[in-house]
């Protein structure tokens, strides 16, 4: 990525390091994780996501380490009720979701019901917010992922950490310092997500005064930037 940047300015030292952001598994995080001052300029990152309203529909829970053994026991609790099979080898591992990572937050997103900014902009909201989040953490140094799965729709589960009756939760956050570099990111072209827009399909459009079908461009077809 250094070869694209040649001369770098410091907002495009920023770029850089924002572009080798990857999701690290708790497994290769070890401590330290942020310090409490850096955990507030974590969440400050995430309160500065866009936000329709300044609704802010979202929190944060943070599980500190002398709790983390009540929390494994809720995971465990969980892993059962889906599966009252669970062999001692899968109880340990829910037990270890909650007590491996260095530092461990819920993601909470909460709706503002009695708002006119639609539920889907607050969803987007929050998850510009999540990734603020998780943004930061990368520019500071520490490796970080989201994690959801089943035990996030567990009514129980939900209700022993915290959460309330018209939120959700939406995953479980690991942050800590990289022991282990995860392995190198597939390459994925801007093409992939990038097109622009034709408008000779419109009344008026030149395409269509000139009589000439075989210039428009259909709806399921894409021009990709370049």
């Amino acid at each position: 990525m250094t070869t694209m940047w040649r001369h770098m300015t410091g907002a495009e030292r920023i770029l850089e390091v924002l572009l080798t952001r990857r999701s690290v598994s708790p497994r290769r995080l070890q401590s330290p994780g942020p310090n409490p001052d850096e955990l507030d300029a974590i969440i400050q990152a995430g309160l500065r996501a866009p936000d329709h309203g300044g609704l802010h529909p979202w929190r944060v829970i943070e599980f500190r380490p002398q709790n983390r053994e009540a929390l494994a026991w809720c995971f465990e609790q969980e892993k059962l009720r889906r599966d009252p099979l669970a062999s001692p080898t899968d109880l340990r591992r829910a037990r270890e979701h909650a007590t491996r990572p260095p530092l461990l937050l819920g993601f909470v997103v909460s709706p503002r019901e009695r708002s006119m900014i639609p539920a889907r902009e607050q969803w987007l909201g929050a998850g510009a917010a999540l990734g603020n989040l998780l943004a930061a953490a990368h520019q500071l140094g520490y490796g970080a992922i989201v994690l959801s799965g089943e035990r996030c729709f567990d009514e129980t589960l939900v209700r022993q950490v915290g959460v309330q009756p018209g939120e959700y939760l939406a995953g479980f956050i690991s942050m800590g310092t990289i022991r282990e570099a995860p392995p190198q990111a597939r390459e994925t072209l801007s093409q992939d997500v990038w097109s622009c827009w034709q408008g000779d399909l419109l009344p008026g459009a030149a395409g269509e005064a000139s009589g000439d079908g075989d210039q428009s461009i259909r709806p399921s077809e894409r021009v990709r930037g370049s």
